[in-house]
């Protein structure tokens, strides 16, 4: 009877377990609050006095506030500067206060992506608030859903010290011409000095200039005029002269580069008819004085298409004016070219140019299209403040209809229509057959100087998107069959790095061959290195490199040629965090006001913790979800199928049954 229940339970077990049912579980899942540590890691903080507070005690203090959160909070430590680093120890090592700028905007950035759907608790920011880098971090801190819990380092005293505040100057000039230089002097708390100031390029005085500091906050601005004689890069140094009593003497010396030019990029604005659109563009190429701009209308341009490296048409080919001749000889000399389409525009002619897009329009109807930029554009980079003007530039006038955009098209901007973000170009390139071409889908574009000038009293962030556009495509393409690329400037915080492409005679990237490169300083040190291959390419990362000049000569053999390439290269110093020492305490005590976060000083910085905890926002948040297991899965059943039949069979064998 035990032997046949016995195998009975083990055969009723297997046919249960058969029917695959499962055990319905409800988790708890405790999401503990996120402490996010972002601490101000730059030179301005031990520039400034008590400087060796914070180099000893504040890192002890900082350690032991991260350490008293415990288990209860999820704590996660950043390193802020010129940009965030996690820190994966909970301690103050890294701080060495090192970093060459500070934005604080790009530690809320980061938190949103990383952490976005996380239970934020809050944010303790240790920081003198002085930013010279990036967005205004109080707009940034408006817009987070969790308190934000400031410490003011540094002191808000003015320090006694004298400085280059600022240097305004052209970063191109034309070879022979002369170019305007403005060097901003300030100085606080010494008054009745007197100091000399000197501008050298290398070891050649320019300029001296001879000042009586007459007030506690003295600041003047001198300008000088000064010529481009020579073709290439010029390095030029302004220095002050170093007083007693100054609490740091390296923002006496400033540096600025300036790149002469042989000539100038001739560029013809052609239109239909007379458009506000065509002067707007033609004063934005006018303020850069490497370009030489000729406007004329369709029936009165006759010179040499040739002669010019880019031609603008705006609203060509009409419908009034095809422009064949003109096309022709721009198709002919492989002259890049600028497509701006409006209601006049011609659009069969238009889509037979190949200019990187073609458009169909539905009846006669039109969109106000605002810009959108592409994240994945990579032709050419411009500033931060044109970037964030452009979701606040006014629409243009689009045409209504379908967009089809060649697969070697490069979109820059697309249309927004209605608050819907559309695929459709609204500012693309395309290179066809080694020629350029560039089309702007609207008009109206006058209306972006405006407002630029509305938003920031100037055109500069207008200027700046039309000369990138006009560089971009009048810049003639490279056909050596070695090409080496290296910027001029390297800032001493970022690596050096060089890259290389290597062409057969049939253009066709190859990287069979090896490269290496010699760069010399201008101390005579040399480093030999061979360039790594990477996908047809060749990359070479020197790392951080001394401020100084360097030279370098790149060469290598393909087949029987041998090719070279020769070229220099500065390491700049980087003097951002010594211009200005005077913490912003009024700039972290916004930011904690508008997230509902408190400000603190650092001997009242271990207060943080109580008010953290006793605040009701900051709680783990318990997540309940529905778990399904299948029995089935489960090793215990078969361990009883087992110990049921292995029970009956010992049984049977002890009564001596087979």
């Amino acid at each position: 009877i035990i032997m046949s229940c016995l195998r009975g339970l083990a055969v009723s077990l297997i046919c249960f377990l058969l029917l695959a049912p499962m055990l319905k579980m409800v988790v708890k899942d405790l999401d503990k609050p996120l402490i996010v540590f972002a601490v101000d890691n730059s030179e301005s903080v031990v520039l400034a006095k008590d400087s060796a507070y914070y180099r000893h005690d504040y890192p002890k203090q900082v350690e032991q506030l991260v350490n008293s959160f415990g288990d209860k909070y999820d704590v996660k430590l950043y390193s802020v500067g010129e940009k965030n680093q996690l820190q994966e120890e909970k301690n103050a090592d890294f701080l060495n206060f090192t970093e060459k700028s500070t934005d604080l905007s790009s530690i809320f950035n980061e938190v949103a992506t990383l952490y976005g759907n996380r239970n934020i608790g809050s944010m303790i920011l240790l920081s003198d608030g002085i930013v010279n880098t990036g967005s205004n971090p109080y707009y940034k801190a408006s817009s987070v859903e969790y308190p934000v819990y400031t410490v003011g380092l540094g002191s808000t005293e003015t320090t006694t010290d004298l400085y280059v505040a600022g240097i305004n100057h052209n970063k191109q000039a034309l070879k022979g011409n002369y170019f305007p230089v403005e060097i901003k002097v300030a100085a606080n708390q010494l008054a009745n000095n007197h100091v000399t100031l000197t501008l050298e390029e290398g070891k050649e005085v320019l300029m001296t200039k001879n000042m009586t500091i007459n007030s506690r906050n003295f600041f003047e601005t001198v300008s000088a005029n000064l010529q481009a004689t020579t073709k290439g890069l010029h390095k030029y140094k302004v220095t002050l002269t170093e007083l007693d009593g100054e609490i740091t003497h390296k923002n006496n010396v400033a540096y600025f580069y300036v790149e002469v030019i042989d000539s100038r990029e001739k560029i013809a604005i052609v239109y239909s008819g007379p458009h506000p659109d065509v002067a707007a563009i033609k004063s934005a190429l006018e303020n850069a004085e490497n370009y030489d701009v000729t406007v004329s209308s369709v029936q009165d341009f006759r010179s040499n298409v040739d002669d010019y490296s880019l031609i603008i048409l705006h609203q060509l080919p009409s419908v009034g004016q095809p422009a064949a001749n003109l096309l022709a000889q721009i198709e002919k000399t492989g002259t890049s070219a600028l497509y701006i389409v409006g209601s006049q525009t011609n659009l069969a002619a238009f889509n037979n140019q190949n200019a990187g897009v073609s458009i169909q329009q539905n009846k006669n109807l039109f969109n106000n299209a605002m810009p959108l930029y592409n994240e994945n554009f990579t032709a050419f980079t411009f500033s931060e403040e044109a970037r964030q003007l452009l979701p606040k530039l006014p629409p243009m006038t689009t045409i209504f209809g379908e967009y089809k955009a060649t697969v070697s098209s490069n979109v820059f901007l697309y249309q927004r229509i209605n608050n819907v973000n559309t695929q459709y170009p609204l500012i693309l390139f395309n290179d066809h057959n080694g020629v350029k071409t560039g089309v702007i889908c609207g008009t109206g574009i006058w209306q972006w100087k405006l407002y630029n000038y509305l938003y920031t009293q100037s055109h500069r962030e207008f200027d700046e998107i039309i000369n990138k556009i006009a560089t971009y495509l009048s810049v003639k393409a490279d056909k050596s069959l070695f090409r080496v690329s290296a910027k001029n400037v390297y800032e001493e915080y970022k690596p050096v790095v060089i890259t290389a492409e290597l062409y057969n005679e049939s253009y066709e990237l190859v990287n069979d061959a090896d490269v290496s490169i010699v760069i010399t300083a201008q101390d005579g040190k040399k480093y030999e290195q061979q360039l790594s291959k990477q996908n047809n390419q060749y990359v070479l990362n020197m790392g951080e490199l001394p401020v100084g000049e360097y030279n370098w000569l790149c060469s290598t053999k393909y087949g029987k040629n041998s090719y070279s390439k020769s070229g220099s290269f500065s390491v700049d110093e980087v003097l951002l965090e010594s211009t200005n020492l005077v913490a912003d305490h009024a700039l972290l005590q916004s930011i904690a006001a508008a997230t509902n976060g408190k400000f603190f000083l650092p001997e009242e910085m271990q207060q943080i913790e109580k008010e953290i905890k006793n605040n009701d926002n900051i709680k783990p948040i318990a997540n309940y979800c529905k778990k399904y297991n299948l029995l089935l899965s489960s090793w215990v059943y078969f361990a009883c199928i087992v110990l049921l039949l292995a029970i009956e069979w010992f049984l049977r064998k002890w009564n001596g049954g087979i």
